[in-house]
């Protein structure tokens, strides 16, 4: 649809200090917003994140994460040797993903949502 220019998923904490370091120190994500309730990070050229801090925003951090944000990335190997070398905890080294053509490994930012970095073998979606 003509007009859209990009997406950023809101994801709410009870330490956004916590997650701020995550996704700006740990992940390397660029930080394009700081206010004190909210602080948004470049996840790709149009794709953002949102944190936001539990006592000002809109809605309340759940016990159970619902969402996941995956990474789409060009290195999924190099990704995971990084987060390896940072001490970050993964579920497995990248690996195939049933018959899906892309190739994965999901981490946990600090209040347990799930970050999925993932590469495709072949272009996903009509790209």
């Amino acid at each position: 649809m003509k007009g859209i220019k990009g997406l950023i998923t809101f994801t709410y904490y009870n330490d956004i200090d916590k997650a701020e370091k995550f996704y700006g120190e740990t992940l390397g994500f660029e930080e394009v917003m700081n206010r004190d309730w909210v602080k948004i990070f470049r996840v790709g050229k149009d794709s953002h994140i949102g944190l936001v801090n539990a006592e000002k925003g809109f809605l309340k951090p759940q016990a159970e994460k619902p969402v996941m944000l995956s990474v789409i990335v060009e290195d999924v190997d190099a990704w995971h040797k990084l987060l390896e070398e940072k001490g970050v905890k993964t579920n497995h080294p990248p690996q195939k993903s049933g018959d899906i053509n892309m190739r994965g490994f999901l981490t946990w930012d600090p209040e347990g949502y799930a970050v999925e970095f993932l590469t495709f073998d072949t272009k996903p979606y009509g790209e």
